[in-house]
């Protein structure tokens, strides 16, 4: 497993992630990638913000994360839902 870095995700604001979820795949927009300043965190602080469809929901977990030949592992957590679909958050700090 990598040590992931906000810039890893800061440039792909936008794109599509594959989640591995029960045989088949959901599909996760990275909707925002946000610096957390003042983290000791090897690699910088950084908050995500990804966006799935209202079903399946996924709950609160770690998953692999796939794109660009790149499997990281990341624990989302549900935090808002709309017509547009589910919006889950990652927090690095």
């Amino acid at each position: 497993m990598r040590n992931l870095k906000f810039e890893d995700f800061s440039g792909h604001v936008g794109q599509d992630y594959e989640v591995p979820v029960q045989g088949g795949s959901l599909k996760l927009n990275l909707e925002a990638a946000q610096a957390i300043p003042g983290s000791i965190r090897e690699g910088g602080g950084f908050r995500l913000v990804f966006r799935g469809p209202l079903q399946p929901q996924l709950i609160q977990a770690t998953y692999i994360f796939r794109r660009g030949g790149y499997d990281d592992q990341i624990f989302v957590v549900p935090v808002a839902a709309d017509q547009r679909g589910i919006q889950y958050e990652a927090i690095f700090y």
